[in-house]
């Protein structure tokens, strides 16, 4: 193209003229007389490039960009975004570049069509990569300038408008994706309009049949409750124009997804949803919002627990309102919100009404504040993920869900998912509060890391030095935070002992060489680093620990190679480990047999989960060298083992009430965690108990067997594992 004034017969199309006529409805009430002759060269522009192209739906390609430009107009974007939402597509699918748009309007307006374009270029083995990597670059976007994330949106809102052009298939993955990805953006953008519609648009695409019953049943709901909203919002409008407010009040109702979305969690019928229909107060002033409170109080009682106060506490993407639940005539229960003209413009245009423009001296608002603390946070959270993947599945659990507050001893607001233990509390408040938690207490009192909270609890954390994470705290922890935080501590505790034991495998392996790891030179090292293809020492003892390499092999290979010729070829050395019970989280013990210090153990050095110790006479492990003899790995326990391990033992007894407290109480009393308790009933009168425990050592269970042999209820008692018989 080489100038702007041109005539295009795409531009004549009724589609097109119907569309412009709608961007120009919208965009004339604030831009000024140049800004509106740069979006209409832009119209022409597009219309020109993407001139022989046709929509599923039949229609011009160009009523595609330009809607999306209606839809960022009703946010009242700026000119340079207006002028990119038409031209979004133009990079990607015409002959137009970067250089050509940076020509003809400016580098800004090419900048963010580039961006836009490079979210869709993204390919993935898979729709859960796809979403996953989709969500973490529309992140970085974000953070580099909000306007391409604004425009995306924009975009997917009128492709899901005309999602029905689709086939049945491409309707299901679009729309799978809209409420996993693009809706939660736009929710914690604070962009509620744009929000609803997406989720809607998929509900029904996904759910018709669901779709069509909520949609019937609120009309039907509506029809009975009509007269009553509308006689409740003319009351309070009265009553707040006699106090001398100047108001606006008007119904509202519930969006179907968020009405189905409801049913789901609370397990309730479509006609008990209180909040299903409400009344919507916009005030001038911040006073007003809780003067208008106290006189719809005084009109209409209000439930308890069913006040919320957004106004002091502002929801994450900056949501300000106060919102109560009424009782009106008949008993009806209804919501009614309550804000200023400024807090209902940031409901509908969310971070979009302060952060339309990257200027660093941008005016800060608390929702601006927000907004960057969140983003920051997050993709301080996607660099301590091992991969999008992980990343996006950790945060997803954040996303669209109800929101608690609670306190710290010193009087600060916390805002966590609902649902959070006090383990996610002590990790939103630091990670090394949360990695050290030792104990709590909620309202004053004791409480467990694992108690769910509640809005308006107050607690207070201990911590204590030398406390390390377990991964048994993923399951009592719901935020991403705590989630990333912990999978990180737990690979950070794996690899060092991943570390100390294939420094003590590859010590082994020399020794049998009658070589050792002091006499190692740098040329060797570099040989065997590059012949496998790794950066460094500490990656190569790691791979010895998760089973990669066999350190054997690899200490032939480390050796000099003068003294590797005077080797006998024929000669195969045996790995040796002992094990001290310090190896931690890298040695695994299988529940087949469940080895004890004191049993005869071998090893296997298992390519996924690393060295495996089985009893030597281990059904399991003997089928497994039959195919792999090279794995097998010789152990013996240290003299002085350290720790406890598991055992399971069975327990042949004659049912008889409160024989099972008392073998627990007879375990407990000989010091002995108890992990499991598993009751099989067999002939009548009789019962096999299956105990798994924690003991030190071999002869440690054997004392612990003894002593429930002696109950008179005990017939048998023996040790759970599969030894092959020789």
């Amino acid at each position: 193209m080489n100038e702007l004034s041109f005539t295009s017969e795409t531009m004549s199309h009724k589609a097109v003229q119907a569309a412009f006529k709608q961007l120009k409805e919208k965009t004339n009430p604030y831009l000024n007389p140049e800004e509106k002759s740069k979006l209409r060269e832009a119209v022409h522009y597009g219309a020109y490039a993407h001139e022989k192209q046709i929509r599923k739906s039949g229609e011009p390609y160009i009523t595609h960009p330009i809607t999306v430009a209606t839809v960022l107009a009703e946010l009242r974007v700026d000119i340079d975004t207006l002028i990119a939402g038409v031209l979004h597509d133009t990079i990607e699918d015409t002959d137009v570049s970067h250089a050509d748009i940076s020509k003809y309007f400016n580098t800004d307006v090419a900048y963010l069509v580039e961006a836009v374009t490079k979210l869709d270029k993204l390919k993935f083995r898979n729709l859960k990569e796809a979403q996953a990597e989709t969500f973490v670059k529309m992140l970085f976007a974000m953070a580099d300038d909000i306007r391409v994330i604004i425009i995306k949106l924009s975009d997917r809102l009128h492709n899901m408008r005309t999602i029905a052009a689709m086939s049945a298939s491409g309707q299901r993955r679009i729309s799978r994706e809209t409420l996993d990805v693009y809706a939660p953006i736009a929710e914690r953008m604070g962009l509620k309009k744009i929000q609803h519609e997406l989720e809607d648009h998929a509900f029904k695409a996904l759910h018709p049949n669901q779709y069509k019953h909520i949609i019937d049943a609120c009309q039907k709901i509506a029809g009975n409750r009509q007269k009553a909203v509308d006689k409740i919002r003319k009351n309070i409008k009265k009553a707040l124009l006699e106090s001398g407010m100047h108001v606006d009040v008007s119904g509202r109702q519930k969006s179907p997804y968020s009405t189905y979305k409801k049913l789901k969690s609370k397990q309730v019928e479509i006609d008990e949803i209180h909040d299903l229909f409400g009344v919507r107060i916009v005030v001038r002033e911040l006073n007003q919002c809780y003067l208008a409170l106290g006189i719809i109080h005084n009109l209409y009682p209000p439930n308890e627990n069913g006040f919320k106060d957004y106004i002091a506490v502002p929801k994450q993407n900056g949501y300000q309102s106060l919102h109560s639940v009424v009782t009106g005539p008949f008993g009806m229960k209804l919501e009614v919100q309550i804000r200023t003209e400024e807090m209902d413009q940031m409901s509908e245009a969310g971070v979009a009404a302060h952060w339309l423009y990257k200027h660093k001296d941008a005016q800060q608002t608390r929702s601006l504040t927000n907004a960057r603390s969140w983003l920051n946070s997050l993709l301080n959270l996607q660099k301590d993920s091992g991969s999008s993947l992980e990343f996006y599945e950790n945060f997803k659990g954040d996303l669209g869900v109800d929101e608690i507050y609670v306190f710290t001893p010193k009087g600060d607001i916390v805002q966590l998912p609902s649902k959070s233990s006090v383990l996610d509390f002590a990790f939103a408040i630091h990670t090394s509060v949360g990695s050290h938690a030792e104990s709590a207490t909620v309202n004053g009192n004791p409480a467990t890391l694992s108690q769910v909270l509640d809005t308006g609890d107050l607690v207070s954390i201990k911590t204590a030095q030398g406390l390390t994470v377990t991964a048994e705290w993923l399951r009592v922890v719901v935020t991403s935070k705590a989630r990333t935080a912990i999978r990180k501590e737990l690979k950070d505790i794996k690899d060092e002992d991943a570390l100390i034991l294939g420094h003590r495998m590859l010590d082994r392996a020399l020794d049998t060489f009658g070589y050792s790891f002091e006499k190692l030179d740098q040329r060797s090292i570099k040989r065997v680093l590059k012949h496998y293809q790794l950066d460094s020492m500490n990656e190569l003892l790691k791979a010895f620990a998760f089973g990669e390499l066999l350190p054997s092999i690899a200490a032939r290979k480390l050796m000099p190679l003068m003294k590797q010729r005077k080797l006998n070829k024929d000669y195969q050395p045996k790995e040796a480990l002992t094990i001290d019970g310090t190896e931690g989280s890298i040695l695994s013990y299988p529940n087949c047999c469940l080895p004890l210090p004191g049993d005869d153990i071998t090893g296997y050095l298992s390519p996924t989960k690393g060295v495996v110790i089985h009893r030597s006479g281990c059904i399991n492990l003997t089928d497994t060298l039959k195919n792999a003899p090279e794995r097998k790995v010789f152990c013996s326990w240290s003299v002085n083992t350290n720790g406890n391990f598991k055992t399971s033992l069975e327990v042949d007894v004659v049912n008889r009430t409160g024989v099972l407290a008392s073998l627990a109480a007879a375990i407990a009393n000989e010091d002995v965690n108890i992990v499991t308790i598993d009751q099989t009933d067999r002939d009548t009168g009789f019962s096999l108990l299956v105990f798994t425990v924690e003991v030190t050592s071999a002869k440690h269970a054997q004392v612990l067997m003894d002593q429930l042999q002696s109950h008179r209820e005990v017939l048998n008692v023996k040790r759970v594992y599969h030894e092959r018989n020789n």
